[in-house]
């Protein structure tokens, strides 16, 4: 072969080499630019929005290991930022962990805009509780969030949600597990038609995805106890699983007969002996009670009175409550440690007493949709009296005996009796008739101003949260707003002059504030005729629902009875020429409301008589037009005046 030749070889393999490395490089540039076409398709898809999630990812496993089942967790999540105001307002990246699901790796990325690629950047976020923050974003910047999670137990493994505050491209849940391994999924929230489900077999294992694309940010609702009560979110659960080999399943869940053994062993054991100390309390306390009620409520004050509240629930200190003894010399502690401390006082008393675990109402689940630790936030006593359950929360100050919170009402208690005994209990709704708010008032007109005095009565919910929070706030300022909330009315210009308050010490502990008030600028002139409004208050106008397309019941914190009477002093020189005629109405099941005008001629006087009464604890979507006209009508009312004519 010529020299010739061979050049002529070579020179062909450079071209072929040098195209070859073109059509690479034109593909990678292709690549680069078809990744970044994706997030500017998102881009604009979402050109309203300031920032989106393109991904929310958890991808969870579950193995044996050394005999024992255990989980792990994966979570991504992307977000796009579409806006100069988001870089500063959604740079944080949320991480979850905790003693239950520690953390075993967290990374974070920034995605930042160069040509036609993105410049990945590493050390532009730093963590603190809770996530990551990021730096240095501009727009159309993306940051990646990754975090996983190792499972102590089984049983808690943690919900996944498919709606957020932003916009969701796509949000994806995918477990794996052994086909041993029987599972349950409950689907929460409002809509969760959004979440699609599919199940594959493979090799041993079963893959469960829930998949929701192109979910809009969730919506916020006032009067709505927590988010979980309207997010599509999932709630994972082993039932059970059977080891090869094994003649019976392995059962976590799925029954709360299951469910009970795993809760009582919580408890199992505490306090089964009492020091001396303790002991000698309670045969003090209970020495001329002869009841078994009446010790209770010994009991049950005592520790009102002598206890602090104090969170304490890291690690198993969440579940286990600390023995009597403890609390009883530390003088404080958490829900499960007041339980601990009242059950063990009943029981040395003679009184049975057991510990209940509950869920207060930012929980919306119950026992028959899954059993899990998830269900609860909270622990009280309970004991039964005449055939009736009676719960003890040492966590309250000022609540009465035989009372339960607000945030309890309607909720499942979980009363651990023994091993083998337990009762689901709903708590009752406490009726209106026992959270009665009485206001009166009266006006005196000093020329476009109105001045007089108030005088509020509670009992119930409000009078127990007043006494609270004069227990809690010291500062008159701080009491000084308190008091205000309570007592504001009529416009901006409210003030009180002074006011008292008196907080009794009776057994319903009632609650009462008197008060000199002064309000500018309400009474309006024409002429010789002066207008007053006597609805210095427009109670229940907030429950009007002014969103069309709501899909969540309206969630009221308590029943209640409103008695309010106002009564105007006639000026002298003035007399009485237009009183509103008045007027009532109602919903069965809802609220009702009556208005009612009295003059008296001889005092010189006109009272306006309001009883209002809130009859539930939740408005229905369903419900939403009936009470919308219900209260169109009642404001109506509000604007009624009484017209006085110069003589």
């Amino acid at each position: 072969m010529s020299n010739g030749g061979i050049k002529t070889q070579w020179h062909h393999k450079a071209v072929s080499l040098l195209m070859l490395a073109m059509l690479c490089s034109c593909a990678v540039q292709a690549q680069l630019s078809l990744k970044r076409l994706k997030y500017d398709s998102i881009a604009a898809r979402y050109s309203n929005e300031h920032a989106v999630f393109t991904e929310v990812t958890c991808t969870m496993t579950i193995k044996l290991e050394d005999g024992e089942l255990v989980a792990s967790s994966n979570d991504v999540v992307e977000t796009l930022f579409l806006s100069e105001k988001s870089l500063n307002t959604y740079n944080v990246g949320d991480i979850s962990g905790g003693y239950f699901a520690p953390l075993t790796d967290v990374d974070g990325k920034s995605f930042i805009p160069e040509g036609n690629d993105y410049k990945v950047v590493r050390n532009s976020m730093f963590r603190s509780e809770g996530g990551l923050y990021y730096s240095g974003l501009t727009k159309n910047s993306i940051t990646r969030t990754s975090y996983s999670n190792d499972y102590r137990n089984v049983r808690l493994l943690f919900p996944f949600k498919f709606e957020y505050e932003l916009p969701t491209v796509k949000a994806k849940f995918e477990l794996t597990a052994p086909d041993y391994v029987n599972m349950r999924f409950a689907l929460m929230g409002v809509d969760t038609n959004i979440i699609k489900k599919t199940v594959r077999k493979h090799d041993g294992v079963v893959t469960y995805t829930f998949i929701a694309e192109n979910v809009p940010a969730y919506r916020p609702y006032d009067f709505v106890p927590s988010t979980t009560y309207f997010v599509a979110h999932v709630m994972p659960s082993v039932v059970s699983f059977r080891l090869v080999g094994a003649k019976n399943d392995s059962m976590l869940s799925g029954s709360t007969d299951v469910h009970h053994k795993f809760e009582y062993s919580y408890v199992k054991g505490i306090n089964y002996t009492t020091d001396s100390s303790l002991n000698k309390k309670v045969a003090e306390l209970t020495k001329y009670a002869y009841s078994d009620r009446d010790k209770a409520e010994k009991i049950y004050n005592w520790v009102q009175k002598n206890m602090h509240y104090i969170s304490l629930d890291y690690g198993m200190e969440g579940l286990i409550p600390r023995p009597a003894d403890t609390v009883f010399k530390r003088r404080y502690g958490d829900c499960k440690d007041m339980t601990s401390l009242i059950t063990a006082m009943c029981k040395k008393a003679g009184v049975s007493a057991y510990f209940a675990v509950i869920g207060s109402n930012s929980k919306p689940y119950t026992h028959e949709q899954f059993q899990s630790e998830y269900l609860y936030d909270h622990m009280i006593g309970a004991m039964k009296v005449n055939g009736d359950w009676v719960f003890l929360d040492g966590t309250t100050d000022n609540m009465p005996f035989g009372y339960n919170r607000k945030d309890l009402q309607g909720k499942e208690a979980y009363i651990m009796i023994d091993e083998n005994n337990y009762k689901v209990v709903k708590i009752p709704e406490t009726p209106a008739t026992e959270n009665v708010h009485t206001d009166r008032t009266t006006i005196n007109i000093n020329g476009n101003d109105i001045n007089g005095a108030i005088s509020q009565h509670y009992t119930g919910y409000a009078a127990w949260d007043l006494a609270d929070a004069f227990d809690q706030y010291e500062r008159d300022e701080e009491r000084d707003r308190v008091v205000e909330h309570f007592m504001k009315r009529g416009n901006s210009k409210f003030i009180i002059d002074k006011y008292d308050v008196n907080v009794s010490t009776a057994k319903n502990k009632t609650t009462t504030i008197n008060a000199k008030y002064k309000l500018g600028d309400y009474v309006h002139r024409a002429g010789r005729q002066v207008y007053v409004n006597l609805n210095l208050k427009n109670t229940l106008e907030e429950l009007r629902v002014s969103d069309d397309d709501r899909k969540v019941p309206v969630y009221l914190k308590y029943k209640r009875n409103y008695r309010e009477t106002v009564t105007l002093n006639v000026p002298d020189g003035y007399r009485i020429t237009h009183v509103p005629k008045g007027a009532s109405g109602g919903v069965d099941g809802l609220w009702t409301y009556k208005l009612s005008y009295e003059t008296d001629r001889k005092n010189n006087t006109v009272t306006l008589t309001k009883e209002l009464n809130l009859n539930t604890m939740k408005i229905t979507p369903e419900q939403f037009d009936a009470n919308n006209k219900l209260v169109n009508d009642l404001v109506k009312e509000y604007k009624e005046t009484v017209v006085l004519t110069a003589k």
